[in-house]
């Protein structure tokens, strides 16, 4: 039941191992920071705030669906489809030699999941399995009752990324490479505004792009960064259940992971 692992930093137990113990928890960091301000503040910090905030989602929610397309692929023990390289080869949101990785395709693969077919994507074995290896059979049935907790949060974060279909992904991509984003009222509150998608219509001689609108408070603060913390805690929470199961390590959840799958994240919704 225990997949190989030859102590390579690059082999699928070290790629999982540094995930769960160190790329979730500085991603899930970085975002409580922004929760750890006051959000008491003046207009132009709030602003700040917002878009640190919903940077910070975007980059999560990513981690989460590129995720999601690895583990389709993954093939332990082959260097080829090992997580290294499908981590790194897998583009969130494209379409590339006829595969297509958008957030539409996670959402609508997700849907069509029964908790059996979420258990044989990440790799948790059946009961049968985890029995015969010696595990204890109130563990085989937690983690059996856990499966579909675990697959609504999967759900509900790639939801909630796909939620503005491709115009969140476009605005942060304009944020990360080109800073386009413009504080206003336009719309009679206040909002950041940010372009994507621009084209130039020569017949015109215009500009034509999509637009969207981030609506500047305290709540939508909260709402991205704490959205952050809980894709992570989600992504964190899976890949702990591979790493202990098929490579025999010990774990002990994280306070922070305890905190928002048992309380912040999923009672509030």
């Amino acid at each position: 039941m225990l997949y190989p692992d030859s102590g390579n930093p690059l082999e699928d137990a070290s790629i999982l191992r540094n995930a769960v113990y160190f790329s979730t928890a500085q991603r899930a960091h970085s975002a409580q920071l922004i929760l750890q301000q006051s959000l008491g503040v003046d207009q132009q910090v709030l602003r700040f705030l917002l878009v640190k905030a919903f940077e910070e989602f975007m980059t999560s929610t990513e981690d989460m669906v590129g995720w999601l397309f690895a583990f389709q692929e993954w093939q332990p023990g082959n260097a080829e489809f090992s997580l290294f390289l499908l981590l790194d080869r897998i583009k969130v949101g494209i379409t590339q030699k006829g595969i297509d990785h958008t957030e539409a395709k996670a959402v609508s693969f997700l849907s069509g999941l029964d908790e059996q077919g979420f258990r044989e994507l990440v790799h948790v074995p059946n009961d049968a399995e985890l029995l015969a290896s010696g595990m204890p059979k109130e563990l085989v049935e937690t983690i059996n009752r856990s499966m579909a907790f675990k697959l609504d949060g999967w759900r509900r974060i790639t939801n909630r990324r796909a939620e503005q279909e491709r115009g969140w992904v476009g605005a942060f991509n304009k944020l990360k490479h080109h800073m386009l984003a413009f504080p206003t009222q336009e719309r009679d509150k206040e909002e950041i505004f940010i372009p994507y998608r621009i084209r130039f219509d020569r017949g015109r001689n215009r500009i034509n792009l999509g637009s969207a609108w981030l609506e500047v408070s305290a709540d939508m603060v909260r709402r991205f960064a704490g959205d952050s913390i809980a894709a992570q805690a989600v992504l964190h929470d899976t890949l702990a259940l591979i790493l202990s199961i098929r490579y025999g390590e010990k774990y002990n959840a994280p306070q922070w992971v305890t905190r928002v799958l048992q309380t912040d994240y999923f009672l509030r919704q």
